[in-house]
């Protein structure tokens, strides 16, 4: 199975009933080492807070931001979306976010800066 093509089996994955993106990509990411970035939860409150997104893009298009700006490798995406998942959890939670002790905390726009 996980020597067919990554879009072929991402289309396969997604015709499963019950299936959906981030459910398909971690699939094919952390099962069959195919070089696909999961975006969750956690990514996008990351990005919305950091304003690199409004809240409104669609899965695919996140997932192609991320693909798009990092060399195409499997371990890159598995290990860059665990420090996503730590950072979601430890510091950039929904409730009672933990900025200042974050390692992101320099990089978070001021008050007075725009959303995108």
């Amino acid at each position: 199975m996980f020597r067919t093509p990554t879009a072929i089996l991402r289309e396969q994955l997604l015709s499963v009933h019950g299936i959906g993106p981030e459910t398909a990509d971690s699939i094919l990411l952390y099962a069959g080492k195919h070089p696909v970035f999961v975006v969750d939860a956690y990514t996008r409150r990351i990005l919305e807070r950091h304003h690199l997104a409004r809240g409104k893009e669609s899965y695919d298009e996140i997932r192609v931001l991320f693909e798009g700006s990092l060399p195409s490798n499997a371990d890159l995406f598995n290990e860059f979306h665990a420090l996503i998942v730590h950072t979601g959890k430890h510091f950039c939670r929904a409730r009672a976010p933990l900025c200042e002790s974050c390692a992101l905390q320099p990089l978070l726009p001021s008050a007075s800066e725009a959303t995108p």
